[in-house]
């Protein structure tokens, strides 16, 4: 079985948005803690782009770095996708 690349995922923003929405926690706030800029967690968590990254693969890494500081599983934010043969 072959395992997806980064750039075969798609990031789930709503996920991580509810669950910072839940914490409390303002885009601002939540990249100070994560260590990212709040237009990246923005983007995490509205659009399919990488506007503000240098790849995909950096935005997967970072949208792991925010699903792990809320305890999240990578299949709840994280889905593949089926790329035609």
């Amino acid at each position: 079985m072959l395992k997806k690349s980064n750039t075969d995922q798609r990031i789930l923003g709503e996920v991580l948005r509810v669950a910072r929405e839940e914490r409390g926690l303002s885009p601002e706030e939540l990249a100070e803690i994560v260590c990212l800029k709040k237009w990246h967690i923005r983007e995490l968590e509205e659009s399919d782009t990488f506007l503000t990254f240098y790849n995909m693969a950096i935005k997967i890494q970072a949208a792991k770095r925010v699903g792990k500081f809320f305890n999240l599983q990578e299949a709840d934010y994280l889905h593949g996708i089926d790329r035609p043969q």
